[in-house]
């Protein structure tokens, strides 16, 4: 993983500041390992773990340290987390900096980041970013967490631009030879807007708003050669404000929109009682106005969560339905080029693939919901999404045995019927089961024990069992 030097001097400049002081550092060593009976390791023991997975059997050292503060009136988080690992890639999973000032933030660096209205925990995963992927390197500015204009009335959104970096992954497991192809160096450009209604902590809350996500420039590499997709300073500058990228560019880049757009408009409405509250989501996904126009039927992430404020051993449960079979219609782009992208007949918005850029993932993990097969699970060489037609019912709960032991659950079914333009011959299936246990004992500080197994059966990752064991000590 390409780290600047800027943000490796920054980081430990922020570690000595904090070890002169002796209580402003936090270190942590971790050490995990996963083996599993069958195909691949089970799905919830590789997935929505910010790419710390691997669908081999893997073993793996992390330890890095983190580091809070207040420098006058501003709020200072950094953070250094290294992984050695053998079953995946070795790396600098995090080092980050994080400024607050007032309202405004601002962010450098490659930090685990998670959907905004969706329990990371327990849900299958947001459709755009579930934390499901390695962390993105990026640069952002914006208003991280709500900001009360009114009483009842509240906002926050953020703006960055980042960078892929699994262009050698790529490199090593497309198979060119086979007709296949991917795009390395690929640029990120991330917008997000979010309003609350509701006063702080009271009953009725209303959340709602939109991400959107860009992958643009790069280079697609393929059997007639390299194709740059647009690397200058103009390029950062266009994709803020979606537009063709002009006739020199290759056909989708040159007849609709510059890059590959993903986004989702997200609601939640929650209702608190006294010793429980309950929630209800929308997360539409889409890839163009079609989706953005809800043409795409019952397609989205929905959900509904439940958590107990006097009912220890199941304290939250989550149940959700996602459906991405719609995508708008099997038909798209029937018109003439020169009536605009505004104007087409929206439909097979093919989701998480695209012309010029292999997919919606980062080092083979879909950045969005797993249940859409990330590419990684591909042995064909194809770095593409071969079944993200998908319906699928998920639930997770969580609770406490006791004062030093809590459980998580899961249980998927899903069914997929490939792509539109390469359905499989029969409906496939898969159900999911997973069940994970944390001890965190009281007479010694800063340990933690995670152990869980896994299953799958089916057709889409194969029949699996799995066990999965994680030691953390906190300093």
């Amino acid at each position: 993983m390409r780290i600047s030097v800027s943000i490796l001097l920054l980081w430990f400049c922020l570690a000595w500041a904090g070890a002169q002081e002796g209580r402003k550092l936090s270190p942590f060593v971790e050490y995990g390992a996963t083996v599993h009976a069958g195909d691949n390791t089970p799905l919830w023991q590789v997935s929505n773990l910010q790419g710390l997975g691997s669908i081999k059997n893997s073993t793996y050292v992390r330890g890095g340290a983190f580091y809070k503060d207040k420098w006058g009136k501003w709020a200072v988080d950094a953070g250094l987390d290294m992984v050695v690992a053998a079953g995946f890639t070795s790396s600098v999973h995090q080092v980050y900096a994080d400024f607050r000032y007032k309202w405004l933030g601002i962010f450098v660096g490659s930090k685990e980041m998670t959907a905004p209205l969706i329990n990371p925990l327990l849900s299958s995963g947001e459709l755009t970013w579930s934390g499901n992927s390695s962390p993105i390197p990026q640069i952002m500015v914006g208003i991280p967490d709500y900001v009360y204009l009114l009483p009842r009335l509240a906002i926050k959104g953020e703006i960055a631009y980042g960078w892929f970096t699994d262009g050698h992954y790529l490199e090593k497991h497309t198979a060119i030879d086979k007709g296949y192809w991917y795009t390395k160096g690929i640029k990120y450009h991330h917008k997000e807007g979010f309003v609350r209604i509701g006063v702080p902590g009271g009953k009725w809350q209303l959340d709602f708003g939109m991400t959107l996500d860009t992958q643009f420039g790069g280079k697609l590499v393929n059997a007639n050669g390299v194709t740059d997709l647009g690397n200058g300073l103009k390029d950062y500058f266009r994709i803020f404000i979606p537009g063709s990228a002009g006739a020199d560019a290759p056909d989708n880049d040159a007849n609709f929109y510059q890059g590959n757009f993903v986004g989702s408009e997200q609601i939640r409405g929650t209702y608190r009682g006294k010793n429980f509250s309950v929630s209800a989501y929308l997360d539409n996904y889409f890839e163009d106005f079609s989706g953005m126009g809800k043409q795409n039927g019952w397609d989205g992430l929905w959900g509904v969560e439940l958590t107990f404020g006097n009912f220890n051993p199941v304290n939250n449960v989550v149940l959700e339905f996602l459906q991405t079979t719609n995508q708008s219609g099997p038909l798209h782009g029937l018109h003439e080029p020169e009536d605009g992208p505004v104007h087409k007949t929206g439909g097979m918005d093919n989701y998480y693939n695209n012309g010029l850029y292999h997919g919606w993932a980062h080092w083979g993990m879909a950045n969005g919901n797993p249940l859409l097969r990330s590419p990684v699970y591909n042995k064909n060489g194809n770095m593409a999404f071969r079944y993200n037609r998908v319906k699928a019912l998920h639930v997770g709960w969580s609770g406490g045995i006791s004062h030093e032991w809590s459980y998580v659950g899961k249980l998927s079914y899903s069914r997929t019927w490939g792509t539109y333009l390469a359905p499989t011959l029969d409906i496939m299936e898969n159900f999911s089961a997973y069940a994970s246990f944390a001890y965190v004992p009281h007479w010694t500080q800063g340990w933690a024990l995670n152990v869980s197994l896994g299953l799958d059966m089916g057709e889409i990752y194969g029949d699996n069992l799995g066990f999965q064991m994680k030691l953390h000590k906190s300093f």
